[in-house]
């Protein structure tokens, strides 16, 4: 799989929830899916000792990845209730 485009992230306003984003990627049989990303900080001692985007979902098998685009930004409008 391979990352072909990364959206805005979003603050979602539930406190355990942060930043979010979707991302649409190209699978190994050349259609496309898009997945939920947040974003980590992982800290030691105050120190922080990782960060980053993790992917805890992917969706869909779509011909194209405007329409896995699409479909991506509805559904976090519907699993978050925010526009995007």
């Amino acid at each position: 799989m391979r990352v072909v485009k990364e959206l805005e992230a979003v603050e979602i306003a539930a406190v355990d929830k942060g930043l979010r984003r979707i991302i649409i990627i190209e699978r190994d049989d050349g259609f496309y899916a898009f997945a939920e990303q947040y974003y980590y900080v992982s800290e030691y001692d105050g120190e922080i000792i990782s960060q980053g985007w993790h992917t805890i979902s992917r969706n869909g098998i779509f011909e194209t990845s405007q329409v896995a685009e699409t479909e991506g930004r509805d559904a976090f409008c519907m699993w978050y209730g925010v526009a995007y």
